[in-house]
C-alpha cells in the first residue's frame, strides 16, 4: 500500500476514533437515547455542509479580474499623460478605448457585487454551522479543521475581491475627468465635440456679400469635412470582425435571392441560366445586395461619418430607382427624379457652405422647398400602402428640422443649420429607401415561399401570411434603429446618445438582495420568447408539414418530442437565469418559496406534469392512435407536457389533462396495429333478392380505398321484419380513423344501386371499429 493511500486510511481512522470518543464520553454521563441525539446532530452537521456547495468558489477567478483592472488601470496613466504632441489619431483611439472601458468596468463591478452577495452568504452559513453545532465541532477536530479552511477561503476571496471593487470604483469616479481631458483635446485640433456648434461671424442680415472663388469653396469643404466625423477613424478603428460579418450576411443574401430566382425561372420552363439568357437579372441581384450592405452598414460602427451616411444614401436612391424604373408611373418617376436632384443638390449646398450670404441663402432656399415637397407628397400619397408614402412622424419630423435650419441659419448658426439640414435631407431619403428596403425583403420571402411549395421544400412548413407579419415587425423594428442611428450620427450627438444607453441598459439596479440590468432582462426576456417559439414548433421544424401544420402521416417517434420541448424549457430558463446574473444558490431560494405554493394549490399541474412523462415512456398510445376515454373517441392529434390533444371523428380537438388519460380508463383501437374492423347495419327491402343484394354490399366495401381485402369482408343477417331486412355489414379497414370516409364510401354506391333497382334501403346506425383479435 503506497504513502497516499496509508495517509486517506490513518485520517479515516482518527476521525472514527473521535466519533468512538464522542459516544463514549456521552453515554457515561447521560441516558441512553443521548448517542441517538448525537449522532442525528452528526449526521445535521455533515448535510449542513454538504449543503453549502463551496465548489463554486474556485470559479471566481479574482486574479484574472485583477489582471484585466491593472491593465485598464495603466491605460488610465496613460490617458493622463496627453501632451501637445499626442497625435490627433491617437486622441481618437484612446477616446473610442476608454468609453469601451468605462462600459467594461461596469460590467465587471456587476459581477463582483454578485460574487460578494454569493460569498456572504456562503460565509454566514458557515457561522451558522459554527454556533449550532459548536460542540460536535470541538469534539470532531477533522470536520472543525475543514470548515475553518472552507471559511478562510471564502474570507480570502472576499478581501481579494473587495481590493479590485476599490479599484475598480475609482476608475469609473475618474472616467468622467479623462473623457473630458481627451475631448478637450480632440477640440484643440480643430475637431469639433458632437455636443457643441460652431457660431459664425454675423447673422444672415449682416453676412458678407462678396464674391464666392474657388479657394472659398475648398477651404469650406475642408472646415466642414474637419467638422464632422473622421472618416480615417471609421476606417482604421472600427473592428473588421463586425464588417466581415456584415460581408458575409450580404454574400449569403446575394447567393440566397440568385437560388430563388433560378429555380423559379426553372420552374417555370426557363432552363437556361441567368447569366446567358440576361445578364440585367444579374445586376439586378448584385444591385440588390448592395442596397442589403449599405443599408445595414450604419449598424457595423454607430459612430459612423457623416459623409459616409449621405454618400450611402445617395447610391441606394440611385440603385433603387433603377430597379423600379419599370415599375413606376411616368408622374412617380418624375417624383423620384426631383427627390433625387434635391437630395443631391442639398447635401453639395450644405458641404461648401460658409457665412456668406449668398450660400447661406441657397441653402435657406432649399430648406423652403424641402418643406413644399414634403407637404406636396403627404397630400398627393395617402395610401400607406403606394410607393412614396410619408408616415406622420417623419412628415413632422422634416417641418420641424427644416425650420430649425432657417432659423439657425438665419441667427448666423450656419454649422447647426447645416447639420439640420442635412438631417432632414436624409431623413426625407430615408423614409422612401427604408420603405423600399423592407418591401425588397419581404418580396424575397414570399418568392422563397413560392419555390418551396413548387418543390415541397422548408420554407412551406409555416403559414405564409404569419411569417411575413412577423418579418415586417422585426424589419420594422431594424429599420427604426437605423434611422435613430443615423439621425443621431447626422445631428452630432450619437455619442451621447450611446452613453445614456449604455448608462440605461448596464446601471445595476437591485430590489431586494437581487441585483439585476435593464439589458440583461432584455436579454433574459428574448431567451425565453425564442425558447417558448422553438418548443412550439420543434415538431413542425424537424417532422415537416404544410401551412403552419404538420403533416397527417404521424410517426411514433413524435411520442418523444413532449421530452425535446421540456429540454429546450429548461435549457432555456437556464440560459435566461444566467443572463440575468442570478446565481443558482438564490434559485433554489425561489423554487423552495415556490414549492409551497406547488404543495398547496398546484397539485393538479405537477400530477399533469409527471403524468405526460410517464405517458412518454410507458407509451399506452402513440400520436395517431385511436383511442377512446369515457365519452370521448377519437384520434391523437398530440401529447404534450401538461395535457394531450384528441380529434374526434367531427374534427373537434378535445384538449385532455394527462393525469385523466393515465388514471382513467383507456381504449386503444389501434395498440398493436395500424388497421381496425368497422361494422354497420343497413335495411334492405325484402323484395331484393338476398344473394344478389349481398354481392352488391360485398362490391361496393371492396371498392373503397380503406378497405383491405385481403382480410376479408362479412354480411350477416341481424333481423327481419315485415318489410325490411337488416343486414350487418363488416370489414377491414387500413386504420381506425377511416372509418366514417369508408362508411360513406359504402353508403354512396350502395343508394345509387338500389335507386336504380326502386329498393327501399336505409342505414339504421353508425359504424363501429373494434380491435383487431387476429
Amino acid at each position: 500500500m503506497d504513502n497516499r493511500a496509508m495517509k486517506k486510511l490513518l485520517i479515516f481512522l482518527s476521525f472514527l476514533l473521535h466519533i468512538g470518543s464522542a459516544y463514549s464520553q456521552d453515554s457515561v454521563s447521560t441516558s441512553a437515547t443521548v448517542p441517538d441525539s448525537l449522532s442525528d446532530h452528526l449526521e445535521a452537521l455533515r448535510t449542513g455542509m454538504k449543503n453549502l456547495n463551496v465548489e463554486y468558489i474556485t470559479n471566481i477567478r479574482a486574479k484574472e479580474i485583477a489582471v484585466v483592472v491593472s491593465k485598464i488601470e495603466d491605460n488610465y496613466k496613460k490617458y493622463a499623460g496627453i501632451s501637445d504632441s499626442t497625435s490627433l489619431d491617437s486622441l481618437q483611439k484612446w477616446h473610442q478605448d476608454a468609453a469601451a472601458e468605462i462600459v467594461r468596468l461596469r460590467s465587471m463591478e456587476h459581477t463582483i457585487n454578485n460574487y460578494n452577495q454569493g460569498l456572504t452568504s456562503t460565509r454566514d452559513k458557515f457561522h451558522e454551522l459554527k454556533r449550532k453545532y459548536e460542540t460536535i465541532l470541538l469534539a470532531n477536530p477533522l470536520i472543525n479543521n475543514t470548515l475553518n479552511h472552507s471559511e478562510r477561503e471564502v474570507s480570502a476571496k472576499m478581501d481579494s475581491l473587495h481590493t479590485i471593487e476599490l479599484k475598480i470604483k475609482k476608475m469609473i469616479s475618474e472616467s468622467p475627468a479623462i473623457t473630458a481631458d481627451i475631448n478637450e483635446a480632440i477640440t484643440s485640433y480643430g475637431v469639433s465635440d458632437e455636443s457643441e456648434t460652431i457660431k459664425t461671424k454675423s447673422s444672415l442680415w449682416r453676412a458678407h456679400t462678396q464674391g464666392i472663388t474657388k479657394n472659398d469653396i475648398v477651404n469650406s469643404i475642408k472646415q466642414n469635412y474637419a467638422s464632422t466625423r473622421s472618416l480615417n477613424l471609421y476606417v482604421n478603428h472600427t473592428d473588421w470582425g463586425s464588417r466581415i460579418l456584415l460581408i458575409v450576411l450580404t454574400l449569403a443574401y446575394i447567393y440566397w435571392i440568385f437560388n430563388i430566382e433560378f429555380v423559379s425561372r426553372k420552374a417555370v420552363g426557363e432552363r437556361k441560366r441567368i447569366a446567358i439568357t440576361n445578364p440585367w437579372k444579374l445586376l439586378r441581384i448584385l444591385g440588390k445586395g448592395i442596397i442589403f450592405l449599405l443599408t445595414l452598414l450604419p449598424l457595423v460602427k454607430f459612430i459612423t461619418p457623416t459623409f459616409l451616411i449621405q454618400a450611402s444614401q445617395l447610391v441606394i436612391m440611385i440603385l433603387f430607382s433603377l430597379l423600379l424604373l419599370d415599375k413606376l408611373s411616368k408622374t412617380q418617376r418624375k417624383m423620384l427624379a426631383f427627390i433625387f436632384l434635391f437630395y443631391s443638390l442639398v447635401v453639395i449646398a450644405n458641404l461648401i457652405v460658409n457665412d456668406g450670404l449668398f450660400l447661406r441663402g441657397v441653402c435657406i432656399l432649399f430648406n423652403l422647398i424641402a418643406l413644399a415637397l414634403v407637404i406636396y407628397t403627404k397630400k398627393k400619397i395617402r395610401n400607406p400602402e403606394s410607393p412614396g408614402y410619408i408616415g406622420t412622424f417623419v412628415y413632422l419630423l422634416v417641418i420641424v428640422l427644416s425650420i430649425l435650419a432657417i432659423v439657425s441659419n438665419t441667427l448666423g448658426y450656419v454649422d447647426l443649420a447645416r447639420s439640420f439640414s442635412v438631417a432632414c435631407a436624409v431623413a426625407f431619403a430615408q423614409s422612401f429607401t427604408l420603405q423600399f428596403f423592407t418591401e425588397m425583403i419581404r418580396r424575397d420571402v414570399r418568392n422563397q415561399f413560392k419555390k418551396d411549395r413548387i418543390q415541397n421544400g422548408f420554407w412551406s412548413r409555416f403559414n405564409e401570411q404569419r411569417t411575413i407579419k412577423v418579418l415586417s415587425d422585426i424589419l420594422r423594428l431594424l429599420c427604426i434603429i437605423v434611422a435613430i442611428i443615423v439621425f443621431a450620427n447626422n445631428l452630432q450627438f450619437i455619442e451621447r446618445l450611446l452613453n445614456s444607453s449604455d448608462l440605461f441598459f448596464n446601471k445595476a439596479r437591485k430590489i431586494g438582495n437581487l441585483s439585476f440590468t435593464i439589458g440583461n432582462m432584455g436579454i433574459a426576456v428574448l431567451l425565453l420568447f425564442v425558447t417558448n417559439w422553438l418548443q412550439k414548433n420543434i415538431s413542425l421544424l424537424i417532422l415537416g408539414g404544410e401551412n403552419g401544420k404538420l403533416n397527417k402521416d404521424y410517426n411514433q417517434k413524435l411520442t418523444l418530442f413532449p421530452l425535446f420541448r421540456l429540454a429546450i424549457i429548461l435549457i432555456g430558463f437556464f440560459f435566461a437565469i444566467s443572463a440575468l446574473g442570478m446565481s443558482l444558490d438564490k434559485l433554489t431560494v425561489v423554487i423552495g418559496a415556490l414549492s409551497v405554493g406547488i404543495g398547496l394549490g398546484m397539485q393538479n399541474i405537477i400530477n399533469n406534469f409527471v403524468s405526460g412523462i410517464i405517458l412518454v415512456f410507458d407509451k399506452p398510445f402513440r400520436v395517431g392512435d385511436q383511442i377512446e376515454l369515457a365519452d370521448k373517441k377519437g384520434r391523437v392529434k398530440e401529447i404534450g407536457i401538461r395535457a394531450s390533444v384528441l380529434q374526434t371523428g367531427d374534427g373537434a380537438d378535445v384538449i385532455i389533462p394527462n393525469g385523466d388519460l393515465l388514471s382513467g380508463r383507456l381504449v386503444n383501437w389501434t395498440l398493436s396495429q395500424d388497421y381496425s374492423r368497422t361494422s354497420f347495419t343497413i335495411q334492405v327491402d325484402r323484395r331484393v333478392d338476398l344473394a344478389q343484394a349481398t354481392a352488391w354490399i360485398i362490391e361496393a366495401m371492396e371498392r373503397s380505398t380503406y378497405c383491405l381485402r385481403d382480410l376479408g369482408t362479412n354480411v350477416s343477417v341481424q333481423d327481419v321484419s315485415e318489410d325490411m331486412i337488416y343486414l350487418n355489414l363488416g370489414c377491414w379497414i387500413n386504420a381506425a380513423a377511416n372509418a366514417g370516409p369508408f362508411r360513406n364510401d359504402v353508403l354512396k354506391v350502395l343508394y345509387q344501386k338500389f335507386e336504380e333497382q326502386k329498393l327501399n334501403f336505409y342505414s339504421v346506425s353508425t359504424a363501429k371499429t373494434i380491435i383487431n383479435t387476429k
